[in-house]
């Protein structure tokens, strides 16, 4: 909680959430005491297995989030095929199911009046490209770090497709921190290396504490030249292009 104070007393606008993982609770906790945050927007995992009870969990995801959170509407769903839980792992080979599981998941989310875009979490290529083949879907998310930096190969697909991308833990939840390292971007070096491509729109960074947020925000902010000559980014280095 005073990791989440800290990073949006500092900027930080984009909260990412799982209401499966029961802390939707702390987040509301925080912003009661901090008040309106002005241009602040929620990402939402919703997670089921193909050929689950999509419809169900979809409603459950936005109803237990909002609820929690506090919310009227929440920013993006991320829709995530539960891979634990998909008895028929065949169907994971299969375009057209996958793409089917990301239509469907988009029509019911927009359904419920309380979703303003869905986004496709995606486990690897073949999830990838059948989100890029639904329109609905606003933009993909996948893990994209150094010991996972299998979506790179895809950013021109995703532009092309005209997607936005979120990359995904690029610490690796902290397994990529390297701690004897006498600064911020040292410690954080593959942070700025998913934070060197313009085409990556956003990152969701996992952060437990204060320190690590201003060493996270310190590695963004020196990271800035590499960015400001991208089209994309402003002098911040915070892509302009918006998600939608």
């Amino acid at each position: 909680m005073a990791a989440l104070r800290t990073a949006l007393q500092s900027g930080v606008r984009l909260i990412h959430s799982n209401p499966n993982l029961d802390t939707q609770w702390a987040v509301r906790e925080v912003l009661e005491e901090i008040g309106p945050v002005d241009g602040l927007r929620h990402l939402v995992k919703a997670e089921c297995p193909l050929r689950g009870d999509l419809e169900a969990r979809i409603h459950s995801a936005i109803e237990v989030s909002t609820g929690q959170l506090g919310i009227a509407r929440i920013s993006a769903l991320v829709l995530e095929i539960d891979l634990k839980r998909t008895e028929h792992t065949d169907l994971l080979h299969k375009p057209r199911v996958l793409a089917g599981f990301f239509r469907h998941g988009a029509q019911v989310a927009f359904a419920s009046g309380r979703v303003d875009s869905v986004y496709a979490y995606c486990h690897g290529p073949q999830a990838l490209t059948a989100a890029l083949q639904v329109e609905a879907i606003g933009a993909v998310a996948a893990q994209y770090h150094l010991t996972s930096p299998w979506a790179y190969a895809h950013l021109a697909q995703i532009r092309r497709a005209d997607k936005a991308f979120i990359g995904m833990s690029p610490l690796n939840r902290g397994a990529l921190v390297n701690p004897p390292a006498t600064t911020a971007r040292a410690r954080l070096l593959p942070l700025a290396w998913a934070l060197d491509d313009p085409r990556v729109a956003a990152l969701a960074v996992t952060m437990s504490t204060p320190e690590h947020v201003n060493e996270v925000i310190d590695t963004v902010r020196n990271s800035e030249p590499s960015r400001s000559r991208a089209p994309y980014t402003d002098r911040t280095g915070t892509p302009r292009r918006e998600l939608p």
